[in-house]
């Protein structure tokens, strides 16, 4: 079964799935060719053009600075894109090899899940703030907090799996035929936590825009001079009662992007490995 065929099967029927799966695709469409989509330089300052509504020339309208919204959307895609994916990256990879190996050694699994119980007691917002707070702003702290944050539920959730896997027939013939730790985890557990895997991801990316849209508003995420759609927000804050469409636009994109990513996180659960399909409830 090819790629196209397997996306068909799982978005045939769903008409919201579908339709978020085609939000999403925009995002990164937009993310990807951002310089030939924006209009203008997002940097650009025009005092003259300042706070000026939407219009044929500013479909966004301007901010107070005078920078044309949309491009600075278009390029706040680009950051959503890229803080949403090393988010992911590296919560699959610190979360799921800690959560792996804490259930294929059980003695070493003692320590780190009481590390990971500790950090999950912590708010996902409050845990972030905290690690924010030690680190300079920018967007490879922003993709590590982040992805810390979310490396704790992604141990938690491939712990479980895995002990279950553990237990399997399978992994009994493999111990039988001599095969080493190193080759039951990566070539025997891990192919069977791809599929829940993926949609662990969905569900990371998701609320990762969450969270670096509000570390963006409270000053602690993206330096200010990058355009992302959580800085657009911060930055227009004071002028929502003047200029409505500041906060509108960005805040619209956030919301459309998270609840699309979560459709589809919703439509690759239902289609996933019925052993696992309780395991995941997202982040």
């Amino acid at each position: 079964m090819n790629i196209a065929q397997q996306i068909y099967r799982i978005f045939a029927g769903r008409i919201l799935a579908s339709i978020g799966f085609a939000v999403l695709i925009i995002v990164v469409l937009a993310a990807v060719f951002a310089p030939l989509l924006a209009p203008f330089d997002p940097l650009d300052i025009d005092p003259i053009s300042r706070l000026q509504e939407p219009s044929l020339e500013h479909l966004f309208g301007t901010d107070q600075f005078g920078r044309d919204t949309y491009s600075r959307a278009i390029y706040g895609a680009r950051m959503a894109v890229i803080i949403g994916a090393g988010s992911v990256a590296f919560a699959l990879l610190t979360g799921g090899l800690i959560g792996m190996l804490s259930a294929y050694f059980s003695r070493l699994g003692s320590f780190l899940m009481r590390g990971v119980d500790v950090m999950m007691a912590f708010p996902a917002l409050l845990l972030a703030l905290v690690l924010m707070t030690l680190l300079e702003r920018s967007v490879v702290n922003t993709i590590i907090v982040i992805g810390i944050v979310y490396a704790a539920t992604t141990a938690r959730i491939l712990f479980g799996m895995t002990l279950k896997l553990k237990g399997g027939v399978f992994i009994d013939a493999a111990i039988c035929s001599g095969a080493g730790h190193a080759s039951i985890l990566f070539r025997h557990i891990l192919p069977n936590l791809l599929s829940p895997l993926l949609v662990q991801a969905t569900f990371i990316f998701a609320f990762a825009q969450l969270q670096a849209a509000a570390l963006d508003f409270l000053g602690l995420g993206l330096p200010p001079e990058v355009p992302s759609w959580g800085n657009m927000l911060a930055e227009s804050r004071i002028y929502i009662t003047r200029a409505s469409w500041l906060l509108i636009f960005p805040g619209m994109l956030i919301i459309f992007s998270v609840f699309s990513m979560n459709l589809v996180g919703d439509a690759l659960r239902d289609t996933m490995d019925p052993r696992f399909k309780d395991d995941i409830a997202g982040v």
